[in-house]
């Protein structure tokens, strides 16, 4: 009866099982960076759960668990703001002899938002600054922006409220005639103030038609 020889097996050596090992890993771990992390932890360290669109599962999982399944859940923080009611409008018309200041304040909540634009006839100095309710010291304010040299007749923009307080523009006419500014903002503020000499005058802000 004849003998049947068994082939030799050849055993892997330290150095292949040891190298197949440190591939098996960087592998797995890159998967870890690239998907696992965004997708289920919303970590993005290397901004491809940003493009491969995993970031929001983490949250929207996040979400489901919550129990707030069917409510809209901003995917990127910094983006939307929710506020607790309706924005506002206001539209004011001052009339500055030369010499003459006003200002105008708005009362806001830290966070909260207000969108503007201003025009003038003519060029007149001005500062945008705000006063916090809680001030470090009785005269401390914050100034956002100043043209006290050469003026404008006009600013548009956006503004985000650092603090909670009272923002907004103080106009001085530094010419020979009379000026006439028109001012529009709309905005998540409490109410309105304008201040001219010494006088306070409050303002009729409304809700948007």
């Amino acid at each position: 009866m004849a003998t049947q020889t068994m082939p030799d097996v050849q055993t892997p050596s330290k150095s292949a099982i040891a190298k197949a090992t440190l591939i098996a890993f960087v592998v797995a771990l890159l998967i870890l960076f690239v998907a696992v992390l965004p997708a289920e932890y919303g970590i993005d360290p290397l901004h491809t759960g940003k493009l491969m669109g995993l970031t929001g599962i983490s949250q929207a999982t996040e979400s489901s668990s919550n129990g707030t399944v069917g409510r809209a859940t901003p995917v990127q923080t910094g983006i939307y703001v929710a506020e607790p009611a309706t924005y506002k409008v206001d539209s004011e018309d001052m009339s500055l002899l030369p010499g003459e200041g006003v200002e105008i304040k708005y009362h806001m909540q830290k966070g909260a938002a207000m969108v503007y634009s201003w025009k003038a006839d003519a060029k007149v100095q001005f500062e945008f600054h705000g006063e916090p309710d809680v001030k470090p010291k009785p005269d401390y304010f914050e100034s956002y922006l100043l043209d006290n040299k050469l003026g404008q007749d006009q600013s548009s923009g956006s503004f985000t409220a650092p603090s909670t307080g009272i923002h907004g523009w103080f106009w001085e006419n530094k010419t020979k005639k009379e000026v006439k500014i028109h001012l529009n903002t709309a905005g998540f503020y409490d109410w309105a103030k304008m201040f001219s000499g010494d006088e306070k005058i409050d303002l009729e802000i409304g809700d948007p038609k």
